[in-house]
């Protein structure tokens, strides 16, 4: 073998051994397989375990046979192991509450059967229940240490109730003492639930290969509201890894989430309310997903299999706290965990807004004013008077190009064929009269992120759930003085009277703002006019709230816009525009460093202004 070949050998060694160095699994992908081949094989012993107990088409029972003769305890332990006892029995129930939940706990599992949230009310003021019946899992899963495949929801657990009647313990209590119990406990108020799983000596009854507890929780989302639609459009899974930013499942679409690395909680978020487990310490990892069944009376289904730390000591506990309340953003806040961030209030300078701004007075007034209407009114007066500074900005702008259209329509009829003339010349009587032609269009951007915020603000705010206000029974819903007898698409089957008037309000606005504005085409104006339908078909089913807001955001800005046009007057606002003509143009400092530049290189620039 030559030297060459020897190099050759050598290297493609060297890259096989680096490749397979880079390619190696980490060791949370080294877990997380082991995870789920331990789930497979979980799986496979329990499909094997009820295989055995079909009986086999066509065959005719075997008196002699051992199953035959076996009696229901030998066959409960062949299936379940030294867990048989606990699978027999009758399911009961334990009543568990404070002044704001009321808990319903089966021994089937050891978990909660159902949760009534007792100071609120569903839409048609029935309780608001959120979670009922078998709709709901919580079940720890793992193998035995004699090889069979346990779930404790097929289990029956014992209740004791303590003295102050203020927590409840789930318990299976093995032979020799150990057990495996499941505390549940309530302070006298709050939406707090604190959980904990208690585990003595089952290190000597869970397979010594089970390094973790597969905790299987899943919800049917019930309806609590008026519209499935906006329920469904708010509905989903939030979930945050630790010491990471909350992050979810998007609410348009169903989807199956690998968590591949530790997370701090997961919430059933609904419009109003959510379902939240928070871990004391973490999950190590599994997968969330959201299913919708656009047939069912419920919202969706969403589920998450989550993996529990287990280090086969003889005495363990995982901690956890359940909160099944409002999404009220100051109570969620308070829990310090941003489980807060469930509640959508945008993105970047919009979140900030609602966040800082929004919120605050939202909430400082609502401690002294009982009417919710009273407040939106309030409110939007406030944000009007600070941003009117913004709005005599532009108006002031917009009477200039006014002004200025005579000139404008000149300097159009005489270069009208030269596009690019045209522009010059019209920039040249812009910078000689003093004029920006998009001073008029920079305050309303700045407006923007307000207008959004609330777009965000109202759909979510708690507050305005079941608060009434003139004709609308909701803020937080739809009004709907007409219910028609058929669908319109992308409309609905309702008339919203607040969703016509910010409409019409805007139409008004749109006319008046088309009349005062010079260089509009027709087509433009038709955009303009087109605008505000759009927006009645968009928000006919959003909040009563968010359409009485943008209602009365119009009407107090063309209060505003009347107003000022009494004190601008446009003859002294055009004989100032002309006086601003007679002064030297003052040149801006990109134009002075342009020329400064010219004259470094020895080039005149009033000759380059000439050509």
């Amino acid at each position: 073998m030559d030297r060459n070949s020897i190099i050759g050998l050598g290297l493609i060694f060297i890259i096989l051994v680096t490749f397979a160095y880079i390619n190696q699994p980490s060791e949370d992908e080294i877990r997380e397989n082991k995870r789920k081949q331990d789930s497979i094989a979980l799986a496979v012993r329990v499909a094997d375990t009820a295989i055995q107990a079909l009986p086999v088409q066509g065959e005719a029972p075997d008196s002699l046979s051992p199953e035959a003769v076996l009696p229901d305890s030998l066959a409960l332990a062949t299936t379940f192991g030294t867990f048989s006892a606990f699978v027999s029995g009758s399911e009961t129930f334990t009543t568990l509450e404070n002044e704001d939940l009321k808990l319903i706990l089966s021994n089937k599992g050891g978990r909660i059967y159902s949760v009534e949230l007792k100071k609120f009310k569903r839409y048609d003021q029935s309780p608001l229940l959120l979670m009922e019946g078998d709709h709901n899992k919580f079940e720890y899963v793992f193998a035995s240490r004699d090889n069979k495949a346990i779930q404790t929801g097929e289990l029956y657990f014992t209740p004791l109730v303590s003295a102050d009647a203020h927590t409840v313990t789930m318990q299976l209590q093995m032979a020799d003492g150990s057990y495996f119990n499941q505390v549940y406990s309530l302070d006298p108020q709050g939406h707090g639930v604190k959980y904990r799983l208690d585990m003595k000596g089952m290190n000597g009854y869970i397979s010594p290969t089970n390094n973790y507890l597969d905790l299987n929780i899943s919800q049917r989302l019930q309806l609590q509201e008026k519209s499935m639609e906006s329920e469904r459009r708010t509905s989903t899974i939030y979930y945050r890894y630790k010491d990471d930013e909350p992050t979810y499942i998007t609410e348009t679409s169903d989807e199956k989430v690998d968590l591949k690395t530790p997370v701090q909680w997961i919430s059933f978020k609904q419009q109003y309310f959510n379902s939240t487990i928070i871990a004391d310490q973490k999950f190590e990892n599994g997968n969330i997903e959201t299913v919708t069944d656009e047939n069912s009376a419920y919202i969706k289904t969403a589920s998450a299999s989550l993996t529990v730390p287990y280090t086969h000591a003889d005495q363990e506990t995982f901690g956890l706290m359940m909160y099944y309340g409002p999404n009220h953003y100051k109570t969620l806040s308070a829990m310090n965990t941003e489980l807060e961030r469930i509640i959508p209030m945008g993105w970047g300078i919009f979140r900030w807004v609602n966040k800082y701004i929004v919120i605050n007075v939202f909430y400082f007034l609502g401690q002294y004013i009982g009417s919710f209407g009273l407040i939106i009114l309030l409110l939007t007066i406030l944000i009007k008077t600070v941003l009117f500074p913004l709005v005599y900005r532009s108006y002031l702008s917009t009477a200039k190009m006014r002004v200025l259209k005579p000139e404008i329509d000149e300097i159009k009829a005489k270069y009208g064929s030269d596009m690019q003339r045209l522009q010059q010349e019209n920039m040249k009587l812009y910078k000689k009269a003093g004029v920006n032609p998009l001073g008029g269009c920079i305050p309303v951007l700045l407006q923007l992120p307000i207008l959004v915020a609330m777009f965000q603000f109202f759909p979510s705010a708690f507050e305005l759930r079941q608060q009434s206000f003139l004709w609308a029974e909701d803020l937080s819903t739809f009004d709907s003085i007409i219910n028609l007898p058929f669908n319109i698409p992308a409309y609905g089957s309702h008339v919203s009277l607040f969703a016509l008037l910010m409409t019409v309000s805007s139409i008004f606005y749109t006319i008046y703002n088309n009349q005062n504005t010079a260089g509009l085409t027709d087509q433009m104006k038709w955009i303009s006019y087109f605008m505000p339908v759009v927006f009645l078909f968009m928000l006919n089913s959003y909040p009563a709230g968010l359409n009485y807001y943008y209602f009365l955001s119009n009407l107090v800005t063309i209060g505003q816009q009347l107003g000022i046009r009494r004190f601008v007057d446009d003859k002294k606002l055009h004989a100032e525009i002309q006086e601003n003509k007679k002064k030297p143009v003052k040149k801006s400092r990109f134009e002075q460093k342009i020329e400064d530049m010219a004259k470094k290189r020895g080039v005149d620039p009033t000759k380059l202004k000439k050509k």
